[in-house]
């Protein structure tokens, strides 16, 4: 059920390559083209070559034709091509060839080319790109084919032979759901298995018959060959940064510098000879107030009025607080034409708040809603809790003068400052803060890091904040130790991933990685949402990473991980299990049976052959009596592998089925559900509750109320599907825009989950812990690109972890 909006793939023009500019790309990729092979000559082909534009043309109307197609497996291909790419999928595009294909750089540097048209995976057997094939229910194949950019073929299991014709004879003996089997079905089944014994027979003694015997148990998942080669835009070693244009030995660390702190202010407003006047460099030791105050109020870069108001209101407040400086930002500020200095006290801002003696606000009168339009404002948040002591003061003109006041910070956030209520949260972000900052309540490192995003969040985009959302990073810098340079072309994402970076901020966008904010919840951005509990109910804190976030990369919402632990997921069919099985008496008996019985029926053949001249010569030399006996003798033969071949559908059964005590562990996917009646026959080839459901992997899992194991239990509706197939279209109803159903078997803990997601992920990265359970992120992965998506969360069981192999740099976007 991930969170996020639609993250298709672009179906490029790619570069078109008709043409000989440069597609611009933030990543530096070039996707020149390169030059077309000449027309060939002298022979039959007389028409000029295709360009890449109507190569790629016609292989997308090729790949969403809708139709049948065959490639090992029989598929449908998807009908409609998905909309426009988001932002982030052209930042750092692959380079592509003449033919409009790209090319692709595997984990051992091989490459190859393929166009991008219908949903793609890495292949975990040769690492190459394939065009993904899901397949898919009965249900989805009625209702919902024309959804999703992949193809989807029927959903089947790799059973041997023998096993589903021992199983179809023995179907109608199964018990129902009562635990009772009806006559009827007794001797349907005894009809059937007379039809069948004799061919099992056969079966069993061929060479080409599966065999029963327990297979060789893989001690690992399946890994994700990912490796992602290029630069990213911020990393934190120097040494991965991008190398200078200039220079390619060179690595550009401009970039990841953090900006020095102000211990003291470069200018002050200070009163000299009974006049007020600017001190460019005064006093270490002097004492001073800083100003604050909303430019709506004042106008100040137009207002001569309003300037005036604001240095008597400031020299009042300064003289009523014993002091003789103040600071101003219009005044102690760099000018505008010096916007590198600009910049430096802007961002620095902080260190002169927390130099100073108090923090005056001013206001043009003492109403509440005046103080509410300065609470408003993103950049006045920090003024006010950065303030020296537990309180702020407010200044307001009197008729005569003017009036100074003050408010304890915790006043402030129930009459200036508001926070959008939080069902299930007692206060705001901004409460937190302020309790913190007074030292009412103390908050781990997180806990202010995440508050503050959301409380600064939360300012922005009101009629009064009239700056860049990037903004949010640098007025949350003044609330932390190191800061980091502006950057024009930084987004608010890669604006707070370099200061966290920067700052150690305990992984901040590691955890973030594996939050589930709840899908249905598009109202706010993702860094608003830090400071709630996801859609499990877990908050940012109680998340311990098990990946490191090495850079930032070109594209939004994205960054690179190393050190995570990655798992692949198989799409197109269940694989042949290979499992390890309870050996008891049963079982030992079900082998002589099957033994034996093939035994008997060849040794009675046998003796017929060998003996039929005394069949043929009654009047021989021995007479009738051995000439019966063997009579006798060959039927006893035949009697006994009649029987034996009679409980041979339950020998197989046994054989082949059984109590499963270990097996090769997979994770594997398909679209829809089923009730596990029907699918565990696919995996296993019978029905012996052998799956189970997980008890809280995801949202969808269901378990007693009263229950006293920890026990996954199927949910009702997906039992109750088959036959009343509106329950899913309820259910459907109630997920989030573009989501769709899917179900996951894990057969090494033999556990099934149900999730939602707008794309089928084939990566599964075990990126942190919660709970005492690992936070799987579910990623699809973006060919064009090279990037790894956040599809969804779900939760695993930690025993999953060391059966996973860690990946170096890859490239996960979080979603928008």
């Amino acid at each position: 059920m991930a969170a996020m909006d639609k993250y298709d793939i672009p179906r490029k023009p790619v570069a078109d390559v008709t043409q000989s500019s440069q597609v611009p790309s933030t990543g530096g990729t070039s996707l020149e083209p390169k030059s077309e092979p000449p027309a060939r000559k002298g022979s039959w082909w007389s028409k000029e070559e295709e360009t890449a534009q109507e190569r790629l043309t016609k292989d997308l109307a090729k790949q969403f034709s809708g139709k049948k197609g065959f490639d090992g497996h029989w598929f449908h291909r998807p009908s409609k091509q998905e909309p426009a790419a988001t932002p982030y999928d052209s930042a750092a595009i692959l380079e592509s060839d003449a033919k409009g294909r790209f090319i692709y750089r595997n984990q051992l540097g091989q490459t190859y080319h393929k166009y991008d048209d219908v949903a793609t995976y890495l292949s975990p057997t040769n690492f190459i790109p394939k065009r993904l094939l899901v397949q898919a229910t009965p249900d989805v194949f009625q209702n919902h084919m024309k959804e999703g950019d992949w193809r989807r073929t029927t959903i089947k299991g790799s059973v041997p032979f023998v096993l589903k014709v021992a199983e179809w004879a023995l179907k109608p003996s199964n018990p129902d759901e009562n635990g009772k089997t009806s006559i009827f079905g007794w001797i349907l089944t005894c009809l059937r298995i007379l039809l069948v014994a004799f061919p099992l027979q056969i079966m069993l003694v061929l060479p080409t018959t599966a065999s029963w015997a327990d297979g060789d148990i893989k001690e690992s998942y399946t890994d994700f060959p990912g490796y992602h080669w290029k630069w990213p835009k911020y990393a934190i070693n120097p040494l991965d940064m991008k190398p200078n244009e200039t220079s390619s030995e060179k690595p550009n660390n401009t970039r990841i510098s953090s900006r020095r702190r102000l211990l003291r202010p470069r200018q002050l407003v200070v009163l000299k000879d009974g006049e007020w006047v600017l001190d460019p460099n005064p006093a270490k030791d002097i004492s001073y107030i800083f100003v604050s105050y909303a430019n709506i109020h004042f106008d100040t870069y137009n207002s001569e009025t309003g300037r005036h108001m604001i240095e008597d209101m400031a020299a009042f407040a300064a003289l009523q607080a014993g002091k003789e400086a103040y600071w101003l930002d219009y005044k102690c500020r760099a000018p505008k034409d010096q916007q590198d200095l600009l910049d430096a006290d802007v961002y620095r801002m902080c260190d002169v708040i927390r130099g100073s003696y108090r923090v005056v606000v001013m206001v043009k009168s003492n109403k509440a809603e005046l103080k509410m339009e300065w609470g408003s404002r993103m950049w006045t948040l920090p003024e006010a809790l950065l303030a020296p002591g537990d309180s702020v003061y407010f200044c307001s003109p009197t008729e005569d003068s003017f009036a100074l006041t003050s408010m304890h910070k915790v006043e402030m956030t129930s009459s200036v400052w508001v926070d959008p209520e939080i069902e299930g949260e007692d206060g705001g972000p901004t409460r937190l803060l302020a309790e913190h900052f007074t030292g009412l309540l103390t908050l781990s490192r997180l806990e202010i890091l995440s508050n503050s995003i959301a409380a600064l969040g939360n300012r922005f985009g009101n009629k009064y904040v009239p700056y860049a959302k990037a903004d949010i990073a640098y007025a949350l810098m003044g609330l932390l130790n190191y800061r980091i340079e502006k950057a024009e072309s930084d987004s608010l994402f890669q604006s707070i991933a370099r200061l966290s970076l920067a700052n150690d901020s305990d992984k901040l966008i590691e955890r973030m990685l594996c939050l589930y904010p709840d899908p249905h919840n598009n109202s706010t951005t993702a860094f608003q949402k830090l400071a709630e509990p996801d859609l499990y109910q877990t908050h940012l804190w109680d998340i311990n990473p098990e990946c490191q976030v090495v850079g930032v990369a070109d594209e939004d919402n994205t960054v690179l991980v190393d050190n995570c632990r990655a798992l692949s997921i198989r799409w197109k069919n269940f694989p042949r299990m290979s499992v390890v099985r309870h050996y008891g008496f049963k079982k030992l008996l079900a082998e002589l049976f099957v033994a034996s019985g093939a035994w008997w029926f060849l040794f009675g053949f046998n003796l017929t052959i060998t003996y039929a001249p005394f069949y043929a010569f009654p009047d021989g030399l021995h007479g009738d009596t051995l000439r019966n006996a063997l009579i006798y003798l060959v039927a006893g033969f035949f009697a006994v592998g009649a029987l034996l071949s009679f409980c041979g559908p339950f020998s197989i059964r046994r054989l082949y089925g059984g109590q499963v005590l270990q097996s090769s562990p997979n994770l594997i996917g398909f679209e829809g559900v089923l009730p596990l009646s029907k699918l565990e026959p696919l995996i296993f080839g019978n029905n012996n509750g052998r799956l189970t459901y997980s008890p809280s992997s995801t949202p969808f899992s269901y378990h007693y109320r009263d229950a006293r194991e920890r026990v996954g239990l199927e949910p009702s509706w997906i039992t109750n599907s088959l036959s009343d197939p509106s329950v899913l279209s309820e259910i459907r109803a109630k997920l989030p825009d573009g989501h769709k159903l899917f179900t996951l078997v894990d057969t090494g803990a033999l556990t099934v989950s149900v999730f939602s997601a707008e794309r089928p992920p084939t990566v599964a990265l075990l990126a942190g812990r919660e709970g005492g359970m690992l936070r799987a992120v579910l990623c699809s992965w973006r060919f064009g690109n090279d990037c790894l998506v956040r599809e969804g969360v779900i939760r695993m069981d930690s025993d999953v972890f060391d059966a996973a192999s860690a990946k170096s740099w890859l490239k996960v976007c979080l979603g928008n």
